[in-house]
């Protein structure tokens, strides 16, 4: 194998397959990645036996071959060169990593112990705009249970029905959901699938501005977009209904300042209990917030939020919970819901619904 390239893509390629290693004293291959020579493309693969990946890397092919090395050996070896270009050869087993100052033997695996890559025996299949999806899933992460006593909760459970996929998430204490539209050839049949914590993050995280394929196999996800491909598991298991529990009725509504409400509910924060409580309470045209803690001290302050529906509510609210919902709303106003201190209240950006975040108060015996 020889290969010639630019560092910074390299880099880039194992840095990122290094995420999708794994440790296994039994199968210690899962923590190397498989560098593949094809012409004047290098492939850069790496799996933990449930999500895989695939970058590639542009340059100039001296011998079509391929060879196993540790992950985190060449990811960091090639971080602290300072050359631009580099030069690789696979020789005997071995990766030699060339430069104009450097020369660099690093030992590796049989190449052909390295898992195979799974391929796709694609079911059902669709496009979406990357930084929507990235977007998307970024809202609702946060919402993924991560508690494994109940495995469909454990990953971001995807609906596709016409041209819209709706990205949804909860862990039975706050629920959320983000639509966008998609391309489709054939727009009749609806599925879904439950894709796992991690591979969501990494496909959040891995692709960006640039149109995004997903094929949907049997109990197995695929996602390519410019240089990379990933492909998953899937989580077995049904995602739960959750159409009965968002409220379409509040007993008290408001539209606020976004801005205005996250920093109100941060300085709260500081002052909360270890139930990781704050008090909201509506009357008067005004929100008032507080938060106490006989340790630190009490918070209290409040906002303008001219209110429709009950005049005087109030109600309690985990808040990392709510401001995973309100850092995730992007408009200057917003709308809240509640329900007092039982039902659950509702975050969502005043002009629409292509966000919602469904919250359950804390009940105060």
């Amino acid at each position: 194998m020889k290969f010639s390239c630019l560092k910074e893509h390299l880099v880039y390629a194992l840095s990122t397959a290094e995420r999708f290693t794994g440790k296994n004293l039994a199968l210690p291959v899962l923590g190397n990645v498989l560098l593949t020579v094809r012409g004047n493309n290098l492939t850069v693969s790496a799996t933990n036996l449930e999500y895989a990946a695939e970058i590639s890397v542009p340059g100039r092919g001296g011998r079509d071959d391929k060879v196993c090395v540790p992950a985190k050996v060449a990811s960091s070896l090639l971080q602290s060169i300072e050359e631009e270009k580099i030069d690789l050869e696979g020789k005997q087993g071995s990766l030699l990593v060339k430069t104009q100052a450097r020369d660099t033997r690093i030992n590796g695996l049989p190449a052909d112990d390295f898992p195979i890559f799974p391929k796709i025996k694609k079911i059902h299949g669709f496009s979406a705009e990357g930084s929507y999806l990235k977007k998307g899933l970024e809202k609702v992460l946060p919402a993924v249970s991560a508690s494994e006593f109940k495995p469909e909760l454990s990953g971001v459970h995807f609906l596709v029905s016409g041209s819209n996929l709706r990205l949804a998430a909860t862990d039975t204490f706050r629920l959320a959901e983000a639509t966008l539209e998609i391309k489709r050839k054939d727009e009749k049949d609806s599925f879904s699938f439950i894709l796992p914590f991690r591979t969501s993050q990494e496909v959040a995280r891995l692709f960006g501005g640039e149109e995004i394929y997903v094929a949907i196999g049997e109990n197995q996800a695929e996602f390519v977009s410019g240089p990379a491909r990933v492909v998953s598991r899937l989580v077995e298991g049904r995602f739960p209904d959750y159409g009965a529990i968002v409220p379409k009725r509040f007993e008290t509504a408001s539209f606020l300042g976004q801005k205005k409400l996250l920093d109100a509910v941060r300085a709260s924060s500081i002052f909360a209990s270890k139930l990781q409580e704050v008090q909201f309470s509506f009357g008067g045209g005004e929100m008032r917030i507080s938060s106490s803690n006989p340790e630190v001290g009490e918070y209290h302050t409040q906002l303008l939020a001219p209110a429709t529906g009950k005049t005087e509510a109030q109600a309690s609210f985990n808040y990392r919970y709510l401001l995973d919902g309100l850092s995730a709303l992007d408009e200057e106003e917003i709308f809240w819901g509640i329900n007092g201190g039982d039902g659950a209240a509702l975050l969502r950006n005043k002009s629409g619904d292509d966000f919602i975040y469904v919250l359950m108060p804390i009940r105060v015996s």
